[in-house]
């Protein structure tokens, strides 16, 4: 019977010219989920962030070779393949990495392009290779297993220019941009319509001393060197959305959200411009100074650093989107106007209790702290 199909499918496509003017069958649909946008990071290097939605419609599955991505005239400005590939290659949800796309299945890629500053161009394209062990019927369907797409357009508005939302040393970004990771890779369908990036841009910070995070065994949210930290507002704005009262989770134990408004915890979300919002979650329940409608000043502070809603440890959840909810709207590139990086995690040697770091001691301005440093803030 599955011959007999693949039989039917091939017949259906068994003039060669008119393949050749009106387009050419591929295994795998290509798309990008919204446009590129772009960060200055703290390597002094421009991110060109984007994701990559791959469709397989083929009955059996396909895996991803590699991707090329070209400038506007065809030169190749990088290439993602082998374990790199592997990595930045998702389920949507469940943020699985293969490069393996499951039959009649999707799965979305990350690309961040990296490239100097000021270089970005307007737009890229892709030459994408993979490979499937199909039937010979769909090999001579498919003839070349490449797609030479998708075009995909780059937002080079600058980034927000805003104060951290800490002081004090040694804040390290223990989710954010640009490599893959809980904030990098997540992706919601949002009614149905429309996928969006929510974390892209957002960091969670905790606090390092003496390479750890905590005292003792850090079961105790009080052990924790984050815990209790003043929250600061990132600069002036309005108060447009509180949550206080949510009890603190305990550290290492992922509490397991029993309505929509336990994710992110206590938050605070400020509007700073038109569309434009800072959204801080996980507070301290009773540590809110503000409330809806309040008008804030930049360095006001706003609440401390709690472990609410599902959370393993206390720290920050901060991010800029372009709507006053957490998953809702799309995460936006900020830069900081000055910090000091004190260093970089290494996660290769890097354990639970233990954080190795490498030191790289040096201010920054009008940067974007990149996942896995450590910052000084003023």
């Amino acid at each position: 019977m599955r011959n007999c199909l693949l039989v039917a499918i091939v017949l259906a496509f068994v003039s060669a010219a008119s393949a050749e003017v009106h387009g050419r069958p591929t295994a795998i649909l290509v798309s990008p989920i919204h446009e590129a946008q772009l960060v200055r990071g703290d390597d002094d290097m421009d991110h060109v962030e984007y994701d990559l939605l791959v469709v397989n419609v083929f009955p059996e599955p396909v895996t991803l070779a590699s991707i090329a991505v070209l400038d506007q005239a065809g030169k190749e400005l990088m290439r993602i393949e082998g374990d790199a590939l592997a990595a930045a290659t998702q389920s949507l949800f469940a943020k699985i990495a293969s490069p393996v796309v499951p039959a009649s299945a999707a799965v979305s890629v990350d690309v961040d392009l990296t490239l100097p500053p000021d270089t970005a161009p307007e737009r890229v394209t892709h030459k994408i290779a993979y490979t499937f062990a199909a039937a010979p019927d769909l090999a001579v369907m498919i003839g070349i297993p490449e797609v030479n797409a998708p075009e995909v357009a780059i937002n080079r508005q600058p980034a927000v220019v805003i104060r951290p939302p800490l002081r004090g040393e040694g804040w390290l970004v223990n989710s954010g941009c640009c490599k893959p990771n809980i904030h990098r890779d997540l992706r919601m369908a949002i009614d149905g319509v429309r996928l969006e990036t929510a974390e892209t841009f957002a960091i969670d910070w905790a606090r390092v001393r003496n390479g750890r995070i905590f005292d003792g065994d850090g079961s105790k949210v009080e052990q924790h060197y984050a815990f209790g930290e003043d929250v600061l507002a990132v600069a002036d704005g309005t108060v447009v959305s509180i949550q206080d009262g949510k009890a603190e989770a305990i550290p290492n134990v992922l509490m397991k959200p029993q309505a929509m408004e336990d994710f992110g915890g206590n938050h605070v979300i400020l509007e700073i411009a038109p569309e434009v919002f800072a959204i801080y979650a996980h507070l301290h329940p009773g540590s809110l100074t503000v409330k809806v409608g309040d008008v804030v000043k930049a360095g006001a502070v706003l609440a401390r650093i709690g472990n609410t809603g599902p959370s393993l440890g206390p720290h920050l959840h901060f991010g800029l989107s372009d709507k006053p909810d957490l998953f809702a709207g799309r995460s936006l590139p900020f830069v900081f106007d000055s910090f000091t990086l004190a260093g970089a995690v290494d996660f290769d040697t890097s354990k639970a209790d233990r954080i190795v770091t490498v030191p790289d001691a040096r201010q920054v301005r009008l940067a974007y702290p990149l996942y896995g440093g450590i910052q000084n803030f003023p």
